[in-house]
């Protein structure tokens, strides 16, 4: 079970990085890395798999995946308006 709390308090590092202003993506990858790592060591232990708090690490891990999903939706639709505004300015400059 020390296996599941390590894994738990990883997850809180990983979700304060991720949903920090200022994201650190060095650090974000070797959380994840950590994570898989943990995750494949509890599924080693059949007493984990079977027991509630690896019920609540799997639930984590989706609430994870989901908020890591939108946040990459985001940076996609940012640098798309990063892009739209970078073509817009060199247009205006053209003009001058």
């Amino acid at each position: 079970m020390e296996l599941l709390k390590q894994l738990e308090v990883l997850d809180q590092e990983l979700q304060k990085q991720y949903r920090s202003e200022d994201i650190n993506f060095e650090q974000l990858a070797t959380f994840l890395a950590n994570r898989e790592q943990l995750l494949h060591a509890c599924m080693q232990a059949s007493e984990i798999v079977a027991s509630t708090e690896w019920q609540l690490a799997i639930a984590r891990t989706q609430l994870i995946v989901e908020e890591m999903t939108e946040l990459g939706q985001q940076f996609a639709l940012d640098y798309q308006k990063l892009n739209h505004a970078k073509k817009s300015v060199q247009l205006y400059r053209k003009f001058q």
